[in-house]
């Protein structure tokens, strides 16, 4: 059985692929993405996107809560770049007719990497409530538009997998596996693998005490459930 954890809304695109797929599985969010009203401060960064060398998406959820701040300041004629940190966040871009480049890897890393290629100096990102690793990982100056906040989602109920001999659960961020970590109760469960979208989150489930953990290829569905089916 294949363990589905992201938030309610996103999660409906994996649970397609993974019912395309053939396989048998849940969907337990153990996460819920809401909107939050940016600061005035960050308003202002909006003024001022002109004077930006590159705007940057850091998911699915910046781009639908910071997209309509945005849309009456720029154009495409002004042929201000923007960076996407994966495939699935320049898909929702293109939708709304907005052309974006991805890096090499869709993380933190990738992302620092373009921008050193591209020489970008000044960076405004949008982004979640949590600040991104992208502040330590470039010399650029990043500014950052915060307008989503990701929360544990509470009443999680974890017995309902409990009868199942093996669970292969997908993780794809630090604070998934930190609520899984805290519903899962050894004793009650059976089985557990874990499918971690990052070196990251496979580095933090040892501290948790989880001993079946696989990095999946890149944090895409595809390259995630890919690496669950291997490991049924």
């Amino acid at each position: 059985m294949i363990v589905n954890t992201r938030p309610e809304e996103i999660g409906k695109k994996t649970n397609t692929l993974l019912r395309d797929h053939g396989c048998n599985f849940i969907h337990i969010p153990l996460t819920e993405i809401s909107k939050i009203e940016p600061t005035n401060e960050a308003k202002l960064l909006i003024n001022d996107i002109d004077n930006y060398d590159a705007l940057i998406f850091t998911s699915q959820s910046s781009v639908k809560y910071g997209i309509s701040f945005l849309k009456h300041k720029y154009s495409n004629k002004k042929k201000i770049p923007i960076i996407s940190i994966g495939s699935a966040t320049q898909h929702l871009l293109e939708q709304l007719n907005i052309s974006s480049d991805v890096p090499s890897t869709y993380d933190s890393l990738g992302l620092s990497k373009l921008i050193k290629e591209n020489k970008y100096k000044r960076c405004l990102v949008f982004c979640g409530k949590e600040d991104p690793l992208i502040l330590s990982m470039t010399e650029a100056e990043i500014h950052l538009f915060k307008c989503y906040e990701s929360l544990a989602k509470k009443n999680v109920d974890l017995l309902k997998i409990k009868d199942y001999k093996k669970l292969i659960v997908l993780i794809y961020t630090n604070q998934s596996l930190e609520v899984f970590s805290k519903k899962y109760k050894k004793g009650d469960m059976p089985k557990i693998v874990l499918i971690a979208a990052s070196k990251r989150i496979k580095e933090l489930s040892v501290k948790y005490g989880f001993k079946n953990c696989f990095v999946a290829k890149s944090p895409l569905d595809k390259d995630m459930i890919s690496t669950a089916m291997a490991k049924l």
